[in-house]
């Protein structure tokens, strides 16, 4: 059963991560997608409604922060959370003044993860235009 309709896409070059947040996030309800790379992402975005995108930093090719770039300007309605290895706070300042709703620190607690996207599903009903009531917002929370 999917957990209020979301999809997370899932995007690291690290299989061992997918499939640990895969486990993780299915678990608990949510439908997963997945994505080795920004060309890849940016198929499952063009071909399915996504409600959160986590995105790592550090893959070959296009970086996370360019595809966060690309995220924002063409699906304004998806939640972008960076998971890196990257710790430096300019990355982390850099993701968040560009749009991230979020930004995690590998290695993760899972139980981190699953609630920092329920913060950011919250974030992203109430910044949606023509947003839901109080009492919504707080349904979802349930």
């Amino acid at each position: 059963m999917n957990k209020h309709g979301e999809v997370i896409l899932i995007v690291d070059d690290e299989k061992l991560v997918r499939r640990l947040l895969v486990s993780a996030l299915s678990g608990a309800g949510y439908t997963c997608l997945e994505a080795a790379n920004a060309e890849e992402a940016l198929k499952q975005l063009k071909n399915t409604q996504v409600s959160v995108v986590l995105l790592d930093i550090i893959m070959p090719g296009k970086s996370g922060i360019e595809l966060l770039n690309e995220i924002i300007a063409a699906h304004p309605d998806t939640a972008p959370i960076m998971i890196s290895a990257a710790s430096s706070s300019d990355i982390t300042i850099t993701c968040m003044k560009q749009g991230a709703y979020d930004y995690i620190i590998k290695p993760f607690n899972t139980n981190e993860v699953l609630l920092r996207i329920e913060y950011a599903l919250v974030k992203r009903i109430v910044h949606r235009p023509g947003r839901r009531s109080i009492l919504q917002f707080f349904s979802l929370m349930s």
